[in-house]
């Protein structure tokens, strides 16, 4: 049997409630910046606007995604250190010699094909042995089905080649303004989930008694 650590979840799960709604707020910030630049396109067809406005609207686009690159690193790494906790958390209660390990929890989540249902699966084992006696959430799956529908949207966005003819491009820069607000769904779930976690009380001196 391993020996694993409990730790306090309250300070790590309100880093990562903060690191999540961040994340989600970058998203909106996206999202309105590409609003912005979608209303400049128009000004420029229209002949209201200039080359100048839309060399600003596509600095003002670049400078949004290296902040929101850089909240998505540091909301990655506070969230994943989350559930590892929380899942070591859950070894150290629960010991199941055939539940996901608590490195593995987080691992799963950059394993192609994997990726799709073995989080999911940790995710469940952990609130099942934190919370034993609170069913599990009715929305699980949706948040779930919510997180992998964005993520596969946002990589099929990605591999997009922007459009030339700007008509075309303005429908393009649509897709980013729904990517931006959609993700509020998952991150709302995951908020939940952190706050279940989070406030699972157990006394250490019972754990290791």
């Amino acid at each position: 049997m391993a020996n694993y650590v409990f730790t306090d979840l309250k300070k790590p799960g309100q880093r990562a409630l903060w690191a999540t709604w961040a994340y989600a707020g970058s998203q909106v910030v996206f999202s309105f910046v590409h609003i912005y630049q979608y209303v400049i396109f128009n000004r420029f067809l229209d002949g209201t606007a200039g080359i100048e406005d839309l060399t600003q609207s596509d600095n003002v686009v670049i400078t949004t995604s290296i902040v929101f690159l850089v909240v998505l690193v540091i909301a990655l790494i506070i969230n994943a250190r989350f559930l590892y906790l929380a899942s070591r958390n859950a070894a150290a209660i629960h010991y199941d010699p055939d539940a996901i390990r608590p490195g593995w929890a987080v691992g799963w989540y950059i394993v192609p094909i994997a990726n799709l249902w073995m989080p999911f699966t940790a995710m469940k084992q952990t609130l099942t042995r934190l919370l034993p006696s609170e069913p599990l959430p009715s929305w699980l799956g949706f948040w779930w089905f919510s997180w992998i529908g964005m993520s596969i949207f946002d990589r099929l966005l990605g591999r997009m080649s922007p459009p030339s003819e700007l008509p075309e491009y303005l429908d393009y820069n649509n897709l980013f303004i729904v990517s931006g607000f959609l993700w509020l769904i998952p991150a709302y779930f995951f908020a939940q989930l952190i706050s279940r976690l989070a406030q699972a009380e157990h006394n250490p001196a019972e754990v290791f008694a």
